[in-house]
């Protein structure tokens, strides 16, 4: 239990404000090796094994401070590609630590100490300032941000964690990635954990991996297409007189990829390899007639480079996503959603921040004990055999009858 001192909740995270400076996304794609068993039991196996997904190459992209690739994105394609993904991980850590430790002193203009001694709130927290007012600078640029209590000033300090943000990293490629983690020895491996086989986030060393999709839980495709063209900045910049062709998600042959061997053919497939035997349906002829124009305006010479190509695009969509859901929470909420793990620690910073409000939290352990055996739970219901709704909102209103109106509610500690 929380003692006396500790009782108070309220928001305290004020780093959350500050946007994570290095932004890592990546994305891996598999080779699906047909297994061949026997049939299964259908009294004992609820599972049929069809195929073993190989990682056989990735891409990932580094984005910076300003919004912009730190460089083009890297791709790779191979056998090992789980090893040269976390070795090459490694190198971009020991690259972007120096620069988050390193703290250039202050560029006070004297327009900005007009705006220090001028100013009333703390620039961080948004309170009166008392007799504690300092300076507060950006360590990574030297700008002066505003003037800010001591303690606040102290606690605002830049992350030393790497996001590296995959889409569905929860479900699919955290099981390609901890497969080789293993090899890396001496490295602090922390996770948080859903059950036995989903990893909500992990973390190897400073990189931590989160998963997009438990921001926002939609498919890729879809998300793109929430977006404006002008909202792709990454993959405008990278594709260049080529972007009109890569605003949005590519089709892919996943289950025609069955070996490695089948990057060194010089053609597209034919449209019925495309099928794709997870949903059990055929590529629309408008896709495979897209995947034949990119296949043309980018001169590709092997399905290798046929999947480099969707590898990096797929990453570079992904940054241009979250990128913007980023700019989106800081200019409402003004938290970086890379701070979090999910987007119900999102929603609970966002609420504790915005509404100012401040709990306070059991100390007594009977008190606890009490409430806590006040809860009950029961068999949600609707007590009448049938109910019939009557009112604007839907489409089969009758003015000429009585308003009603269903509504469901679920509550705890009804009895209490």
């Amino acid at each position: 239990m929380p003692s006396e001192k500790e009782k108070w909740l309220q928001f305290d995270k004020r780093i959350f404000q500050l946007p994570v400076p290095y932004v890592i996304y990546a994305d891996f794609e598999c080779i699906l090796e047909k297994i061949d068993t026997c049939e299964m039991n259908p009294h004992i196996s609820s599972a049929h094994p069809v195929s073993k997904h190989t990682p056989c190459g990735f891409a990932y992209v580094v984005v910076g401070t300003d919004g912009e690739m730190i460089r083009p994105p890297t791709v790779y394609r191979g056998e090992d590609a789980v090893i040269q993904f976390l070795k090459l991980l490694i190198e971009e850590e020991e690259w972007i630590l120096p620069k988050i430790r390193e703290v250039k002193p202050m560029v006070f203009t004297p327009a900005d100490h007009q705006k220090f001694e001028t100013a009333i709130n703390c620039s961080i927290c948004e309170q009166p300032l008392r007799g504690d007012k300092v300076r507060d600078h950006d360590h990574l640029t030297g700008v002066y941000r505003g003037a800010a209590h001591n303690s606040c000033n102290l606690n605002f300090q830049i992350a030393t964690h790497i996001p590296i943000i995959m889409h569905n990293l929860k479900n699919y490629d955290s099981h390609l990635i901890l497969h080789g983690i293993g090899k890396f020895k001496g490295r602090r491996i922390n996770c948080i954990l859903q059950n036995t086989e989903k990893f909500i986030s992990f973390s190897f060393g400073s990189l931590r991996f989160i998963d997009s999709l438990q921001f926002l839980n939609a498919s890729l495709e879809k998300l793109v297409q929430n977006l404006q063209n002008h909202q792709l900045h990454l993959s405008n910049t990278f594709f260049n007189t080529k972007a009109e062709f890569m605003r949005r998600k590519g089709c892919y042959p996943y289950d025609y990829f069955d070996s490695f061997s089948k990057f060194t053919e010089t053609s597209l497939p034919p449209q019925s390899a495309f099928f794709n035997s997870l949903t059990n349906e055929p590529v629309s002829d408008d896709d495979y007639q897209y995947a034949q124009r990119i296949w043309s305006i980018f001169n590709l010479q092997t399905l290798g480079d046929f999947h480099d190509l969707y590898v990096t695009s797929d990453v570079l969509l992904l940054a241009d996503v979250f990128q913007n859901f980023r700019k989106l929470c800081l200019q409402f909420y003004k938290i970086d959603p890379s701070h979090v793990y999910t987007a119900l620690g999102l929603a609970w910073q966002s609420c504790l921040r915005m509404t100012d409000v401040k709990l306070e939290l059991l100390t007594d352990i009977d008190m606890h004990l009490f409430v806590e055996k006040g809860i009950r739970g029961g068999v949600a219901m609707i007590s009448h055999r049938f109910a019939s709704a009557n009112n604007p909102h839907l489409p089969n209103y009758d003015p000429t009858s009585p308003n009603s109106f269903i509504m469901y509610w679920d509550a705890n500690n009804l009895y209490g």
